[in-house]
């Protein structure tokens, strides 16, 4: 099964409108993973797309916050309050915060990165969480020096495969980090971003485009991934 997962990262409102704008043409489903209020995440389409949270914790460890974890989290929590999953900037994650997470009522839990692996399948864990790890993404492909001209995933497993990109690099086309680090100076200037979009070779784009047709023609069905913990509980508690 095929899953589109993405997270925002602070990305503007053009770059963030481009990713559901594609997924939206292509009729296919996506998890968002939010750092901030967004308007376009706010009125996009619910039965395509849900919002989980993005809560960023480095701060705490690089000594720049006083703030507590805690506090984080329920800050990124009233602005989605419908949030069911979470996903922490730079994966972070330790016992404690497993718990909170529960304690924060949210269903699941997709801190979990195993790249390019295969029989992907949730998991609960101890606290109630659903974990449900995901096995591509975008600057990581690059970092392994792979092309984009495949995403050397099986799009045919059973199991899961799951994908997350990143709007800044659906936008930019990012091929590598080095047009990635010339761009992000502009981060915020959508019109400024598009003078280093790739239109050199295949990038994240088109690996994304390429992806989503993929499933519109053969008319595969995407998950939200709320809807996959959801399905994974009820058969685990005996439900068909």
């Amino acid at each position: 099964m095929i899953v589109f997962t993405s997270d925002i990262d602070w990305a503007p409102e053009e770059v963030i409108a481009d990713t559901i704008n594609l997924f939206e043409f292509y009729g296919v489903r996506c998890t968002f993973f939010s750092t901030h209020h967004s308007i376009e995440l706010t009125k996009c389409n619910k039965n395509l797309f849900e919002t989980g949270i993005h809560p960023n914790f480095n701060p705490i460890l690089n000594g720049q916050s006083d703030k507590r974890a805690v506090d984080i989290v329920d800050e990124i929590m009233d602005i989605h309050p419908e949030a069911q999953g979470v996903r922490s900037h730079s994966m972070l994650q330790s016992t404690e915060l497993l718990q909170m997470f529960t304690d924060k009522k949210l269903l699941y839990d997709a801190n979990h990165f195993l790249p390019y692996q295969s029989g992907l399948k949730p998991i609960k864990l101890w606290t109630g969480l659903v974990r449900i790890p995901y096995n591509w993404e975008d600057d990581v492909h690059w970092a392994y020096g792979y092309s984009f001209d495949d995403s050397g995933m099986n799009l045919e497993d059973e199991d899961l495969v799951v994908f997350a990109f990143s709007p800044i690099h659906i936008y930019l086309n990012t091929e590598n980090k080095y047009r990635y680090n010339e761009a992000k100076r502009h981060y915020q200037d959508a019109k400024a971003l598009l003078e280093f979009r790739n239109t050199e070779v295949v990038g994240t784009r088109d690996l994304l485009i390429s992806l989503l047709s993929y499933c519109k023609h053969n008319n595969l069905t995407t998950r939200k991934l709320a809807d996959i913990a959801n399905e994974f509980l009820l058969k685990s508690n005996g439900g068909i």
